[in-house]
């Protein structure tokens, strides 16, 4: 067994080489970066020159081009007599200056194609000047137009050779790097292969220890995940139930919750689903979406189709654990998911859907599945205390029969709107309407009927008003209506529409279709027949009954000549 001092010279020696190796690979890594460097920049330039001769190639033959042009256009000139040839003329001539000038700035680095360029541009000019004096008596300036192409050729035939040999040039300097680069590609593997080799030692001598302490940081960390994921279940759940409890209507407990559900159930996709007051459809009011997707659940009915809402209780879908599925899926189904019914007052009021992509996050669910009870049964219980507390306020400035607002709500609707009217200086009518001889229908066809007519005739104002009109039951057949911001003449036309309406009501009923209703409407106006509010209903009270001492079925606007109030 080695001594002591043998493992310390080992594992001395074992340090300096790897130093040595680690110092020596920098060191290559330098040298061949810079050679890189160096020979990439050869090859940007010679690339660069590549690309400047055929930049000037490409310009010659758009000169070559240009003077075809010319000698064309000039023959079919001298040919019709047509201007249009001329200007085209003068126009090519024009352009082939500009490209003399062009070529001559473009070769100014080549002594040899600086004279060439040269004489390009004298006889470009010569030619303008030849197409400025053209007219139908002139010669073809042939001549010209030949000595032109002759020096054009003459200068593309040494660019051809400088592009061969700039190109052979580049392609040697390619082969050169790709060479030399496999040189520095095998030795880089060669040093790294040893270095690796001495790491690769050392790791075999530290395995031991690093597996013993791999396991005791596992286990402690095991222990502060357990600790520091109690402690932000704990967190969240204070800060749901905290949201549950500020929520006002059914729709932010919506929100809230689903907001607590994706951030209890992290990689989940699920929705929160609620069923209908008529206790048969079910409907998806919330969802949030995770790594798995979208939540695939839609509104279904009847709620049956939910195993868990069948069954009663929380279901889980897996396999190998269950392999019915529910049917309330839009496509196919997906492999896990879990359905919980939402309880309240010992009923089931909705469901919670929940859908895995894998058996990991499934196992996170179960290790959280204290946490995600809790918060159903908030949920639930936020739910039902709001869905009651409208029924009451509901039930406290709505008439149980027509569903319109009562006499009290009315009262108070029409204090708030007089105060308004008077703060934005507008109108506002009072319009009190009562069913003509609606007693004696009753005596006739019994108060069941009479209450069906009642109902419609409540709907048919729910169907004509405007959102910011009140409609209230004053009492037996006798209505209210508040029209704020109208003017007398629109509050006459919204009324006579009213009347019409009952005119033409049809109420079926057990087989049988009542008919022939009618209403006397009273109208009284704020701020002209009143500010007070007992003393514009009491004058719209008024116009009402001489709508019916005049025969009933009209409107009446309160007038100077009716009793004073």
């Amino acid at each position: 067994m080695p001594t002591l001092k043998q493992r310390w010279t080992r594992s001395n020696s074992a340090v300096a080489l790897l130093i040595l190796a680690a110092t020596g690979s920098v060191l290559f890594t330098a040298i061949e970066g810079a050679w890189v460097h160096s020979n990439t920049q050869k090859l940007i330039a010679t690339a660069a020159w590549v690309e400047h001769t055929q930049d000037v190639i490409t310009s010659l033959q758009r000169a070559a081009l240009l003077t075809e042009r010319i000698e064309y256009r000039s023959r079919l000139y001298l040919l019709t007599g047509q201007d249009d040839q001329l200007v085209r003329v003068r126009t090519s001539a024009s352009a082939l200056e500009t490209a003399a000038d062009r070529l001559a700035t473009l070769v100014a680095d080549n002594p040899y194609q600086t004279g060439n360029a040269s004489s390009l541009s004298a006889c470009s000019a010569q030619l303008g000047r030849m197409a400025a004096n053209l007219n139908p008596r002139s010669p073809i300036p042939d001549v010209q137009v030949q000595a032109c192409q002759q020096i054009i050729g003459k200068m593309t035939d040494q660019e051809q050779w400088l592009l061969r040999e700039r190109t052979a040039n580049s392609q040697r300097l390619s082969f050169a790097s790709i060479q030399t680069l496999r040189g520095f590609v095998a030795l880089s593997l060669l040093t790294f292969a040893v270095l690796f080799f001495f790491l690769f030692r050392d790791a075999v001598m530290r395995e031991r220890i690093g597996k013993e302490t791999a396991a005791t940081n596992e286990r402690l960390a095991n222990s502060v995940n357990a600790l520091e994921d109690q402690a932000h279940e704990t967190e969240l759940m204070t800060s749901v139930r905290d949201e549950l409890q500020l929520c006002t209507d059914v729709q932010q407990v919506y929100q809230a919750a689903v907001n607590g559900f994706s951030r209890l159930l992290r990689g989940t996709s699920g929705s929160l689903c609620m069923i209908d007051s008529s206790q048969h459809l079910v409907e998806v009011v919330s969802s949030w979406e995770g790594s798995g997707g979208k939540s695939q659940v839609v509104d279904f009915h009847p709620p049956e189709a939910c195993c868990g809402l069948r069954a009663g209780q929380p279901r889980w879908r897996q396999p190998g654990v269950s392999e019915i599925h529910c049917t309330h899926f839009a496509g196919d189904s997906p492999e896990r998911y879990f359905c919980k019914p939402i309880m309240a007052h010992g009923s089931a009021i909705g469901m919670l859907y929940m859908q895995c992509p894998d058996e990991r996050v499934v196992l996170k669910v179960n290790q959280r599945m204290d946490g995600l009870r809790h918060l159903i049964q908030l949920t639930g219980m936020t739910i039902a205390a709001l869905n009651l507390r409208a029924r009451l306020e509901s039930q406290s400035i709505r008439d149980s029969l027509t569903g319109l607002f009562n006499r009290h709500f009315m009262q108070i609707s029409l204090e708030r709107e007089l105060a308004r009217a008077a703060r934005r200086q507008q109108t506002l009518a009072v319009v009190m309407l009562d069913l003509d001889h609606f007693k004696t229908f009753n005596d006739t066809h019994g108060h069941g009927a009479g209450d069906t007519v009642l109902k419609a005739i409540a709907a048919m104002f729910r169907s004509t008003i405007r959102n910011e009109d009140f409609a209230c039951r004053y009492g037996g057949e006798e209505f209210t209506i508040i029209l704020p911001d109208i003017t007398q003449d629109a509050a006459s036309e919204r009324v006579e529409s009213i009347r019409k309406a009952v005119e033409n009501l049809r109420v079926p009923l057990e087989g049988n279709v009542f008919s022939d209703f009618t209403v006397s409407i009273g109208v009284a106006f704020y701020p002209e027949d009143g500010e007070a509010a007992e003393l514009l209903l009491r004058r719209a009270d008024l116009a009402l009954y001489r709508a019916k001492r005049l025969g009933r079925n009209q409107a009446s606007l309160f007038a100077a000549k009716d009793p004073v109030a």
